[in-house]
Parts: C-alpha cells; structure tokens; sequence
C-alpha cells in the first residue's frame, strides 16, 4: 500500500471517529433537552403536543437531525480527505523525484571516479614495473580503497529502492545462506548455526546489510567467518588478519542507516582477535 494512501485512510478514520463522537454527544445533549421540553410543556398544557402532532414529535426530530448531520459529515470527511491526499501525494512525488535525482548524482560521481581510479591503478602498475618502492605501494592501497568505497556506494544505490520502498516478510536464514554463496571463502572455514527465522521488512534493505557485513567478515577475517541466530539476533563474528589494513569504514555507515531505517538495533565488539557485529531484530 502506497504511503499517500494509508495517510488518506487514516486521515478518514480519524475524521470518521471524532465526527462520531462528537455526533454521539451531541444527539445525547439534544435528547435530553427535548425530554425535558416535552416534560414541562405537558405539565402545562397536557396532551396539547400529542393533539397537534399525532406521531411522536422528538423521536421525529431527532431522525431528521440525524440524516443532516449524517450527510454533512460524509461530505466533510471525504471533501476533506480528498484535499489533504492531493497534498500529500504531490509533496510526496516532488520528494521522490529528488531522491532520484540524488541518485542519478551520486551514481554519475561514482562512475566518474571509478574510472579515474582505475586509470590512476593502471598507471601505477606500469610505475612499478620501472621503479617499486614503499611509497608506491602506500599509493597504491589508499587508491585501492577508494575504488573499493565507490564501488560499495554505487552498488549501494543502485539496489537500494529510494521509491515505493516494499517491506514484506523477510526469511532471514535462506537470505543469508544466499549471501554467503556469493562470496569466494579463499581457505577460509565459513561456520553457520541458523535457525528459521522470518522478519516484515526491506528485503532489499536487509539484502545490503547482510551483503556488507559478509564482505568485510570475509575480507579483514584470517581463518574462519561464523555467521548465527540467538533469538531474534543475527551475530557475524571473524578472526583478524592483522596483515590486512583496515578501510574507511564506508560499509559500516551504510550497514548503520540502514539499520536505523528499518529499526534493527546494531551493536558492533571489537577484541585483538575478533570482531563481532550482532543485528538485534526485537
């Protein structure tokens, strides 16, 4: 269900509700003046009411009173509703076309700069071939993990849905043993201990997270990767390769937003020997 429309359905329950109660009050009010009317005009002309107006007069009143308010309300609230749904919807089509047009920007940057790095890569490589000192390869990783970042962030952007954003439910485990296919263990043991476990959320967004925190267990771990579920948290958990120099930190802050978005509590634990993230899901 698009979000302009659950706005213009709570927007009429609201309405519907309040004009309810309102309505309810007011008929109460209205029954209790006139029974008293009613009372006093009896006692001094009796049967002078009953005379006049043979069917009974409140009762008939009240109908009619109870048509009009009626027919008003339901003018009012689909009128209203309506209004506020146009609104919304056009404030909300503005907003999207932004955030594609953000994304058309980052992903255009990106591709800039991948191919900028790869050229800078190139060269360096052809250096190297003449001269190879220490600074060239200090160069050489620092581009490396440049290349690296931009391509996570285009990645990034590319699979992630900034319209119609459609959370669904999620099987986190077979999510999960999909991710971890994608990835090349290099002799490295992968250790797995998941239970099924189903969530309402992004798959998409879900997809990423899991995509990043794979890559980088893989990528900084020396000897083995262990990927489980205790109760509605997922742990990755790798050893540490210290010959392996550490990046940016760019798939951590994706991982983090990311998180925040779609309420999924993380929590990172950082030893000489492991490094642990744990995605708490409750």
């Amino acid at each position: 269900m698009r979000f302009e429309l659950k706005i213009f359905l709570s927007i009429m329950v609201i309405f519907i509700v309040s004009l309810s109660v309102i309505n309810f009050v007011n008929l109460f009010v209205i029954n209790e003046i006139l029974s008293k009317y009613e009372a006093l005009y009896n006692r001094v002309y009796p049967d002078y009411l009953t005379r006049i107006y043979p069917d009974n007069f409140s009762e008939d009143l009240k109908v009619r009173y109870s048509r009009v308010v009626l027919l008003w309300e339901f003018i009012l609230v689909i009128t209203t509703s309506f209004l506020i749904y146009i609104v919304i919807d056009r404030y909300v089509k503005k907003e999207e076309r932004y955030k594609s047009f953000l994304q058309l920007i980052i992903l255009a940057i990106s591709h800039k700069f991948g191919n900028a790095l790869a050229s800078i890569i190139t060269n360096i490589e052809i250096l190297k071939q003449k001269e190879d000192n220490k600074n060239l390869k200090r160069v050489e990783k620092v581009i490396q993990t440049l290349s690296h970042d931009i391509k996570t962030l285009s990645e990034t952007f590319k699979n992630l849905t900034l319209d119609n954003r459609k959370e669904e439910v999620v099987d986190v485990k077979n999510l999960i043993l999909e991710s971890i296919k994608s990835f090349n263990p290099d002799g490295k043991k992968i250790i797995t201990h998941l239970k099924p476990f189903k969530r309402y959320l992004s798959k998409t967004d879900l997809e990423i997270i899991i995509h990043n925190l794979l890559e980088n267990a893989f990528k900084y771990s020396k000897s083995y990767v262990h990927v489980k579920n205790v109760k509605k948290c997922i742990i990755i958990k790798n050893d540490i390769n210290p010959e392996v120099e550490g990046g940016s930190g760019i798939g951590l802050l994706i991982v983090e937003n990311l998180c925040k978005l779609n309420g999924i509590k993380i929590k990172k634990r950082v030893s000489r020997k492991s490094f642990l993230v744990i995605l708490d899901f409750s």
